[in-house]
């Protein structure tokens, strides 16, 4: 198995502080992510920065109840004490911040706080304080339902709001008997729905990512947190934060329609890592260029073409040669095939639908490193499957696969568009020194 990014053991664990300008704050807007980060060994703080002056000892105790619900004991949660309604992110607040963390010598790797689009001023507020009060660290901003600015909301991380995990946030939500009608103005669970559509969840928190110079590692951690399709499919390849994309170089197929396709696919991906992972992670570059083999052998690399088209493809064959190849085509006398290395057959499905596949593997250039590769029949066959690998949860047969699998080589039919699973051939991972089972 490959390292697991998500296991504690795999990784040391995070020190956390989830940041609230108020009571109850973090539970409407992280309590899915605190119970998960609870869930997997990590030390979570929660720092509360406003009293309501009329009903103080009521909402601390709230928020201490609440917390102990998310599984973060009352030594564990902290109290600004500045005035509801008063915080201003000047040098006073963050010095206020500064003391208190420094008293407990709490220096988290991880600081969860409000996002910047947001309406109401303490939350606002509560993000430049956040930001101005740490250094070296990955922030994750989630919003709240209740004044949210979501026009202006960008989030890259998905926490799936799970029945156990919506068990605990509603617990810890009805601690909060002051706010009852506060936190129900308006519908959280349409929110968390409309949330996971984007990164195809029932239901989601959802949290745009700030770094600050020298969080690399903890960046990493972070992303592994992440439960859309897209980022358990790639957090496997995309390990020290880079990512080559290797295409077939022109002269093989450069009919309009050919051009199209690969121009669609490419632009597909590169805007699904632009709208999910950050930092961006992606370098693009032919695969006959003079730098190709040596950025293939840098880290993780995506291949697009199969032998006969990408050079990079070609080469991979011949190192690791995998179950199912391609042949004929590329100007030759036969159509281009896919095809069995060692029974000569090719796949067969009702329908007599295209054919492609996917491969996750270990990266025959590069220790410790994972190669995805793409390539299919016809360039409209290649497309569906880099659109795949832009949006793995458009095709959820072929998601599980590599989640149950996280080496394999999937044979998918395409129909219409859509894509189903033909074969599944599992590998042994990077982890295990490449190869197929």
């Amino acid at each position: 198995m490959p390292l697991d990014l998500q296991h504690p053991t795999a990784r040391a664990a995070l020190r956390v502080l989830a940041v609230g300008a108020h009571p109850d704050d973090v539970e409407i807007g992280a309590a899915a992510l605190v119970t998960k980060l609870r869930d997997q060994g990590h030390e979570v703080h929660v720092l509360v920065l406003t009293d309501d002056p009329a009903q103080c000892g009521t909402r601390r105790a709230e928020a201490t109840n609440a917390a102990a619900e998310m599984g973060v004991p009352a030594e564990r949660v902290h109290f600004g004490g500045i005035e509801q309604g008063y915080l201003r992110g000047d040098i006073d607040d963050v010095r206020l911040v500064r003391e208190l963390m420094g008293r407990l010598d709490l220096r988290p790797d991880l600081v969860v706080t409000h996002t910047g689009a947001d309406s109401h001023n303490d939350h606002g507020a509560a993000n430049r304080i956040a930001h101005a009060a740490f250094r070296d660290c990955v922030f994750l901003h989630y919003s709240t339902h209740v004044s949210s600015e979501i026009s202006h909301f960008r989030p890259t991380v998905f926490v799936d709001v799970t029945p156990d995990r919506l068990l605990v946030k509603d617990r810890a939500l009805k601690c909060y008997h002051s706010q009852a009608a506060r936190i129900g103005r308006h519908d959280l669970t349409a929110y968390e729905e409309m949330l996971g559509r984007r990164a195809r969840l029932d239901r989601a928190e959802a949290f745009e990512v700030g770094l600050q110079y020298g969080a690399t590692d903890a960046a990493r951690k972070t992303l592994a947190l992440s439960d859309s399709p897209f980022h358990r499919f790639w957090l496997p390849t995309v390990r020290d934060g880079t990512l080559t994309l290797l295409y077939p170089p022109p002269g093989h197929d450069d009919t309009p329609a050919a051009v199209r396709h690969g121009n669609v696919a490419r632009d597909t991906l590169r805007q699904a890592f632009v709208d999910l992972w950050s930092p961006f992670p992606l370098r693009e570059r032919c695969a006959d260029a003079d730098e190709a083999s040596a950025l293939a052998g840098a880290g993780g690399v995506v291949t697009i073409g199969g032998p006969d088209t990408n050079p990079v493809a070609r080469a991979c064959q011949r190192l690791d040669a995998p179950v199912w190849t391609l042949e004929g085509g590329a100007g030759g006398p036969s159509p281009r095939r896919l095809r069995h290395r060692d029974s000569g057959v090719a796949p067969t499905t009702a329908g007599a639908p295209e054919f492609g596949y996917v491969i996750r593997s270990a990266n025959p250039f590069a220790a410790d490193a994972y190669l995805v590769g793409v390539a299919g029949v016809s360039a409209a066959a290649t497309r569906a499957g880099v659109e795949f690998l832009a949006d793995p949860g458009r095709s959820p047969e072929l998601a599980r696969a590599f989640d149950e699998h996280p080496a394999a080589q999937v044979v998918y039919a395409v129909r219409g568009g859509e894509l189903s699973v033909v074969e599944v051939q599992p590998m042994t991972s990077a982890a295990d020194g490449g190869g197929y089972r």
